[in-house]
């Protein structure tokens, strides 16, 4: 995968170049598939919820199954929210951000060490 978009986010960062890391490729296509499974969902259930009169949130579920656990701490504080600004837009906004959060945590944790010998 020499010269592929996951060198080019496994390698490069905006000041400089970044070290790389024993499983970095790995752990980055993980993270940027997984990513792009929470934003497909969060922006899904907001086109439904902004579009249809009386919406049954299948993808609102989906999405508090996929951003475990986070999601789920989210969901069942969601009744802590004031109702003057609990809306179910703003719960998928709020979900959508925990799974972004994850998505980079797992970039962190899988990434492993870095590679001796290749500083930043």
């Amino acid at each position: 995968m020499k010269g592929s978009w996951v060198d080019v986010v496994v390698s490069r960062e905006g000041r400089g170049r970044m070290r790389r890391y024993r499983n970095g490729k790995v752990a980055a296509v993980l993270a940027v598939v997984y990513a792009a499974l929470v934003l497909l969902l969060g922006v899904i259930s907001l086109v439904i919820l902004l579009t249809v009169q009386d919406p049954i949130l299948l993808t609102g579920v989906a999405l508090v199954g996929v951003t475990f656990p986070l999601g789920w701490l989210i969901w069942w504080g969601w009744d802590l929210v004031p109702s003057h600004i609990a809306n179910p837009v703003l719960l998928t906004v709020v979900l959508a951000g925990a799974g972004l959060l994850q998505a980079w945590l797992i970039w962190r944790i899988f990434r492993g060490r870095p590679v001796p010998g290749d500083g930043a």
